[in-house]
């Protein structure tokens, strides 16, 4: 297959140079033409389970993401893995209104939060969408990657799509590729609630993070932290109850499991507030807040973080 990867990130890197190295062809899109020349030239690394992967300068095609549309009018891939931020969604989309048409488009979509998909659907309404929902974790310094344990990637269709029937089978052959990669890579049939169960996580652990800027662990050190961890997440079940979103499983055990398994990992949300980056509060928190809004339910926790991370 031929892979985009638009979004040359810690992620974006971590499964395209993954995907490279077990044989798919992949090119990478990047912010700007900068980047790209940078990737071209150095090449990188990424480190997992203490053996490095080199993804060398010669064998890495890169572009900026401004001349994907002429690249896939021209010689198109088979999918799109689409690692940007929700920050960034309304310049992809931007940029690819010449594919606006185009029903052999399918792109997997890895962001936070909700509104995305909805954005994308209006904009290539012809396009397969599927959501990636995973719990890999990245970090990237300069030219070296390291992936932070493994976790899950879930695939799956989520609300209905003209552009998805007959094509379910091609989101199996991504999974399957991602598998090969090394990647514990499935399809479910309940990505939906997979997309709310990991809103939950985001929008009690990322939030907190960046407004004490401390990393995961630390979320659990102080009585006083977890108290208004606590009060978030019931929050949301007071939301998603009424909305007749059911979550099985202890969520909240699941919350102070993640924070002490990612203990020394920087949120994303925390990582932008630290560079100065407009982050993903309102696609997040704000998500939780509309909602509440429809079934006049009050979110106070969320409301204040949502301000006081816009504040900054």
């Amino acid at each position: 297959m031929m892979i985009d990867v638009v979004g040359a990130g810690s992620l974006g890197l971590l499964f395209g140079g993954k995907l490279q190295a077990a044989g798919e062809r992949v090119r990478f899109w990047t912010r700007t033409s900068e980047q790209a020349k940078q990737l071209k030239q150095e090449g990188f690394v990424i480190t997992d389970k203490g053996r490095d992967i080199h993804i060398s300068s010669e064998s890495i095609q890169a572009q900026p993401a401004s001349e994907l549309a002429a690249a896939w009018n021209s010689k198109p891939g088979d999918w799109i893995l689409l690692a940007l931020k929700q920050t960034h969604i309304d310049g992809f989309i931007e940029q690819t209104q010449s594919l606006k048409g185009m029903q052999s488009l399918k792109i997997a979509c890895f962001q936070n939060g909700l509104g995305h998909l909805e954005k994308l659907r209006a904009a290539l309404p012809d396009s397969l969408l599927c959501s990636a929902i995973t719990t890999e974790g990245a970090k990237r310094i300069r030219a070296q990657v390291y992936r932070a344990g493994s976790g899950e990637t879930r695939l799956g269709l989520s609300g209905a799509s003209a552009a998805a029937a007959g094509n379910e089978q091609s989101i199996f052959t991504l999974a399957e590729a991602l598998l090969q990669a090394g990647f514990d890579c499935t399809v479910s049939n309940e990505i939906d609630k997979l997309v709310y169960r990991k809103l939950l996580i985001n929008a009690v652990i990322n939030p907190l993070t960046a407004v004490w800027r401390i990393p995961n662990g630390e979320l659990l050190h102080k009585m006083e932290r977890v108290s208004i961890m606590r009060q978030l997440y019931d929050e949301t079940l007071t939301v998603y109850s009424a909305m007749g979103v059911q979550l099985e499983g202890d969520l909240w055990e699941q919350i102070k499991g993640i924070c002490h398994d990612t203990s020394s990992n920087t949120s994303s949300m925390l990582a932008d507030v630290l560079h100065k980056r407009k982050t993903e509060v309102e696609s997040i928190n704000g998500s939780i807040i509309r909602m509440a809004k429809q079934f006049n339910l009050n979110v106070p926790a969320h409301e204040m973080l949502l301000h006081l991370i816009q504040g900054m």
